[in-house]
């Protein structure tokens, strides 16, 4: 990664930081209650509500994916050995097909 990249990276991540700092500071006063269906909670943070809900979100999405992305680690790896298979029967093949090239030519000779 350049430099520029870095810098790129750092001054999203401080946009993204300040936004969300705003959003809270804007949003301390206002107080909502939560109903869950059998319970609820009478005045939470309305910035605590959403931030808390995003992490929600962001975990569940992880559960999710784990399945997927374990499943794709395989399929590489077969893949890799797949390959690796292949290119070594090349290399034998070319190797043997060498080998009558000088024997020919030792033959000619």
């Amino acid at each position: 990664m350049n430099r520029r990249d870095l810098l790129m990276r750092i001054a999203g991540g401080l946009l993204i930081v300040v936004a969300l700092a705003w959003f809270a500071y804007v949003n301390s006063g206002e107080q909502v209650d939560v109903d869950f269906g059998l319970f609820a909670i009478r005045s939470v943070s309305l910035s605590l509500v959403i931030y808390g809900a995003i992490v929600v979100g962001m975990v569940f999405m992880l559960a999710v994916s784990l399945r997927g992305d374990v499943r794709t680690g395989k399929a590489l790896e077969r893949y890799d050995q797949i390959a690796a298979d292949v290119l070594r029967d090349i290399e034998e093949d070319g190797e043997s097909v060498e080998r009558e090239v000088v024997k020919k030519e030792a033959e000619k000779t």
